[in-house]
């Protein structure tokens, strides 16, 4: 058993590197984000000093921070390329 919360651990850990590093892709790294979040809770309820699962769940935070600004950022700049294709007619 304890080598299935380590490898929860760690697929929370790598999800939440993949959310950081996808954050910036209009919102792309969300998904890996909540799933490391979810992972890691799981873990730090059985093993609360694991720190792979308190890594992972802290980088699914900034995972989602960083996908919601991407986000934002995707619609001000589509935004502003169609108005400026639209300003153009």
């Amino acid at each position: 058993m304890n080598g299935q919360k380590n490898v929860k651990a760690l697929l929370s850990q790598i999800f939440g590197i993949v959310s950081v590093v996808l954050g910036l892709c209009a919102g792309g790294g969300l998904p890996f984000a909540i799933a490391a979040i979810i992972l890691g809770t799981l873990v730090k309820k059985t093993e609360p000093d694991n720190g792979q699962a308190k890594l992972g769940t802290i980088l699914g935070i900034v995972g989602i921070a960083i996908s919601v600004i991407g986000f934002i950022l995707y619609l001000v700049f589509f935004g502003a390329r169609v108005a400026a294709v639209m300003g153009s007619y």
